[in-house]
């Protein structure tokens, strides 16, 4: 099986690629920097060069996935500072966008299976309830900038028509590991700089990224398709994970700031990943 891949040199795309590549299936990556891909990619990985959001490459898309049974989108552009004017501009147009043009692509090449990354963050709040694929997206103007481009991306790939490609969406949690902003909230809480906002209680949904990849093999494997499944590892409180983190690595507990909104609740069950595509997370959503 030949599978193509946008988002490669990401911290889920490289753990990804390795996986795939560890189980014998032939992997194409789409990168802007094929130098950089090839850098640090497995030397047997296939790499052309190809811009998600450059118009001028359009047209050389459907060719570069002819061959292809299965097209994975993992390609985001996550922030560091998520309050910046337009900070959040490139991730929304490759959820959105650049879903379209994958899709469209796609279709016109024969693919068989579509798989597209996506986040339970776009939840509305759910409080202690627990939330599996049926909990509404929030659409609350509040948080239209992060949910609406979500939402965008999830209806899109729900359109493809079924008798042309099947596919799933895989909304995962916050991302924990080697690479992710896991290791920004250890500096903070190492400088004394984390906060526990509000009052702590929301329910945060993480995985850590290898099993997000573990996920993704077992969507590429699997006979069933058009579907929606969260990947997450089991929910914690806010307040508690960064106690449980802070205790881990000697550092003081993290500050509470009672006067700042709590953060919505993602209290996100992930039974039907469990039942239907035999998957569940096997690594620690703490660092070792």
């Amino acid at each position: 099986m030949k599978i193509a891949i946008v988002g490669a040199t990401g911290v889920l795309g490289k753990n990804l690629i390795a996986l795939l590549t560890k189980h014998r299936y032939e992997v194409l990556v789409l990168v802007r920097s094929v130098k950089k891909a090839k850098n640090i990619l497995p030397p047997q990985t296939k790499v052309a060069e190809y811009d998600l959001l450059n118009e001028e490459d359009d047209d050389k898309l459907p060719s570069l996935l002819e061959g292809c049974d299965c097209v994975i989108h993992v390609a985001t552009s996550i922030p560091t500072d998520f309050n910046k004017h337009g900070a959040w501009d490139t991730n929304n147009r490759l959820r959105t966008e650049g879903t379209k043009k994958l899709i469209d692509a796609s279709l016109i090449a024969g693919v068989k299976r579509y798989i597209q990354q996506s986040v339970v963050m776009a939840y509305s709040d759910g409080g202690d309830e627990w939330i599996n694929e049926e909990h509404p997206l929030d659409e609350t103007p509040d948080r239209e900038l992060i949910c609406a481009p979500v939402i965008e991306m999830e209806e899109l790939v729900k359109n493809i028509p079924g008798n042309r490609m099947d596919w799933f969406i895989l909304r995962g949690g916050i991302f924990v590991g080697k690479g992710t902003f896991q290791e920004k909230t250890l500096q903070d809480l190492k400088d004394g700089l984390n906060i526990v906002t509000g009052n702590g209680e929301n329910f945060v949904s993480f995985i850590h990224v290898a099993d997000m990849a573990g996920a993704i093999l077992r969507s590429v494997e699997n006979e069933t398709g058009n579907i929606i499944l969260n990947i997450v590892d089991k929910p914690v409180k806010q307040i508690d994970y960064l106690e449980i983190l802070a205790e881990k690595i000697g550092a003081v507990s993290p500050v509470q700031n009672s006067k700042l909104p709590t953060p919505p609740s993602f209290r996100c069950s992930n039974l039907r990943a469990q039942y239907t595509i035999n998957w569940k997370p096997t690594h620690s959503i703490l660092p070792l």
